[in-house]
């Protein structure tokens, strides 16, 4: 394999990707991926953005403004508070390792690792005993996932596995306990898309099954009743359920779907369920619930934060944000609104006028834009629409929108742009990835993604075709025995089809050449499954190129053989659009790369876009200067999209000098000459974080003699030096 260098910025960067030309486009809010409040101060949150790197942000105005105290290399799912040492926080994610804080979130270290194989999904502290800490995760073997405990004896550093369940799908996401009894614990999920829930009596050494009366694909949330620890709430996608004696038997109290579930400490008979966009409540121990409260935009309410002392004030997350209510739901207060913290997973541009953009951040709800992202306009949707996964409007008719979601198998369709809502069953267990019109037939849909055989079979890749609108769906094809597609593409008049993703653990490209009636798979010389992303050089429609974990390839002979161009971890690629040897790449944690020559050489934006995970890169279809990025966690940016240019040329890196490489007291930074009066010198950590600003020149002097300070750790560094001109960066060593 060919092995190419990548340029970590040592020089002067002049491409359309540098960390100046980048415009935040919105959608404002949060994605919450995990959220606390704070015992005896009701005023003060903590919560986790989605994605990665995982910001911290912190309140203590009820949300009148928010603070980030720090980043955490780390996609985080699961935050927990000591609630006796109120400043000490635990957060662990997607990399099983759990991470400790002990001032309020400013400072985390590593405390200690759960399973390499684990994602970790909540935490939680005895408390009366701050060392003793549970964790629940989803365990990840070869072919099966499984529903996993894991207990810790010594305040994170060592923990014990349990497995409960496992499947060929799980997920871990309840955990409750009893406030009289504190050794009582539950925890729950879903396992092959039925609910999950278990109870232990001591502490978590033993446990045992009580999901018998329970419906729905997954048990979200459960509470203990104050006043009578036998009393049972149980939250599922189904509806709120109740029992009296401890989980032996269940009885359905609210018919819809629910996603989390508290006890008011204040008034121990109310209580309140999270639903998609609206919070339902009790005041008789949960044995009725009502919808008197006003709605609110997002999706799965997974997170409830209540006042112990106020039992009508309580905070609601989702995937839109952190809502805020002091009179029991009746009226609600965002409190992130200002943030620009979404997850956006894809953009659909409305043929007949690109400028009309659809999107549905992740959690939060269908939107679009007419002006260039400058405002979003929400779409009334159908329940669950916070996950849909693709949107298409009938080119005939503006009026008609389609959407598929990855939670329900099915085709949403409105003539009356979201006013009312049917929807079609695609096939039974499908998790739809997109969905597109065919170009010149809009009775023609397809989508595409992964289908079961059985709820306990294994997920394969699947392109499904209606002719009806999507009343009614045939298979198209369904290659392999597990897979998943993640693309489609049209190329020219609709008769040649692409499709990528992946097929029996293998990288998986096919292209048919009349209609989808048969494929050839065109995957000689690409590694790394799946295929991520897959584009057509603009340049040259002989040239295309394929982004998977193992980098970037290209074909000149529309797919027959694949060449390596390098990097790793690849999420998405965009070409250039004027030089078939230009390729920009999004990568899974180290941001965006480019090169002008094939691979030979990758430069990366290392201070625009830090270390964070890019999801899409994408030309807008009648303006190809215009550049649409999405970062999960960050919303979306642009260049060349609100009165930015793409900038047209680049020039050969020129290395900038300091004496002596290894940095103990002092330094020497030879300055590279520029036509400009400022300069400005920065020193950053290898994340991108800033570490501390140098200096700032009038004029721009030859050389500059810096001395380090003291309480300047040791590490590795990156130094920035930005004339008006460009930027320069290479990296130091201290001592």
């Amino acid at each position: 394999m060919r092995k190419l260098t990548v340029l970590f910025c040592f020089g002067f960067i002049a491409i359309g990707f540098g960390s100046d030309n980048w415009e935040q486009l919105g959608p404002n809010g949060i994605t919450v991926s995990a959220m606390t409040t704070v015992p005896g101060y009701p005023d003060d949150i903590y919560l986790v953005s989605q994605g990665y790197p995982a910001r911290i942000f912190y309140t203590s105005n009820t949300g009148a403004t928010w603070q980030v105290r720090d980043t955490i290399q780390d996609q985080i799912d699961a935050l927990a508070l000591d609630p006796v040492h109120i400043l000490t926080l635990y957060c662990a994610g997607k990399s099983g390792k759990v991470y400790q804080s002990t001032d309020g979130g400013r400072i985390w270290q590593t405390r200690g690792t759960v399973a390499e194989n684990a994602c970790v999904r909540q935490l939680a502290i005895n408390p009366h005993n701050s060392l003793k800490i549970l964790a629940i995760a989803d365990i990840y073997e070869n072919d099966w996932t499984g529903l996993g405990v894991f207990r810790s004896q010594d305040g994170g550093t060592n923990w014990v596995k349990t497995v409960l369940d496992s499947g060929f799908s799980a997920h871990t996401l309840l955990f409750g306990s009893s406030i009289t009894q504190p050794d009582t614990l539950f925890v729950g999920g879903g396992v092959n898309n039925k609910p999950r829930l278990y109870k232990s009596g001591d502490g978590g050494n033993s446990w045992h099954d009580i999901s018998s009366g329970l419906s729905g694909t997954c048990a979200y949330g459960l509470a203990v009743c104050p006043t009578d620890p036998n009393i049972l709430v149980c939250a599922t996608d189904a509806g709120i359920y109740r029992s009296t004696d401890s989980g032996a038997n269940w009885t359905i109290r609210l018919d819809a779907p629910a996603y989390s579930v508290e006890f008011a400490q204040a008034s121990p008979h109310y209580a309140y369920a999270g639903s998609d966009n609206l919070v339902y409540r009790s005041d008789d121990d949960g044995m009725n619930w009502s919808a008197d409260t006003t709605d609110f935009f997002g999706t799965e309410t997974r997170w409830l934060g209540l006042n112990m002392s106020r039992p009508l004030e309580l905070y609601a997350g989702n995937g839109a944000g952190i809502f805020y209510t002091t009179d029991g739901g009746y009226n609600w207060t965002e409190l992130t609104r200002d943030l620009h913290c979404l997850t956006v997973p894809f953009l659909y541009f409305y043929p007949p006028a690109p400028d009309t953009i659809f999107t549905c951040p992740l959690g939060y709800g269908i939107i679009k834009t007419t002006d260039s992202c400058q405002t979003w306009t929400k779409v009334k949707s159908f329940p669950g629409a916070g996950f849909t996964t693709g949107i298409g409007v009938n080119p005939r008719d503006s009026d008609t929108i389609i959407a598929v979601s990855s939670i329900d198998s099915r085709l949403h369709l409105t003539t009356d742009q979201g006013d009312s809502w049917v929807s079609y069953p695609v096939t039974e267990y499908f998790d739809a990835k997109g969905l597109l019109y065919h170009p010149f037939g809009p009775d023609t849909i397809y989508t595409w993604g992964g289908m079961r055989d059985s709820a306990t079979g294994p997920t394969r890749f699947a392109i499904f075709k209606s002719t009806s609108q999507g009343q009614t769906w045939s298979a198209l094809f369904t290659p392999g025995n597990k897979g998943i597609c993640l693309g489609f593409r049209f190329i020219g008049t609709g008769e040649t089809l692409y499709t990528y993703g992946a097929v029996d653990s293998a990288p998986a490209l096919y292209r048919s050449t009349n209609h989808g009636g048969t494929w050839l798979r065109l995957n000689s010389g690409i590694n790394g499954a799946p295929i991520n992303d897959f584009a057509r050089s603009p340049a040259n429609p002989d040239v295309y190129f394929c982004a998977t974990p193992s980098g970037v390839f290209r074909t000149l002979n529309h797919g027959t053989s694949w060449t390596d161009l390098g990097l790793s971890d690849v999420s998405c690629v965009l070409p250039g659009t004027a030089d078939e040897n230009s390729v920009f790449a999004g990568t899974d944690t180290q941001a965006i790369f480019y090169t002008t020559n094939a691979g030979v050489l990758w430069e990366r934006d290392t201070i625009g876009f830090v270390s964070r995970t890019i999801i899409f890169l994408q030309h807008h279809p009648d303006n190809p200067a215009a550049i649409f990025c999405s970062t999960a966690g960050a919303s979306l940016l642009g260049q060349g999209v609100i009165g930015i240019t793409e900038s047209p040329g680049h020039k050969t890196p020129r290395p900038i000098t300091v004496f002596p490489s290894l940095i103990t007291k002092q330094a020497r930074i030879l300055l590279p000459m520029s036509k400009t009066d400022r300069t400005t010198i920065d020193l950053y950590h290898p994340d991108g974080r800033l570490a501390r600003r140098i200096a700032v020149l009038r004029p721009t002097p030859k050389t500059y003699n810096w001395t380090r300070p003291e309480t300047l750790a040791s590490g590795v560094y990156l130094l920035v030096i930005r004339p008006d001109t460009g930027q320069y960066v290479t990296k130091i060593i201290l001592n």
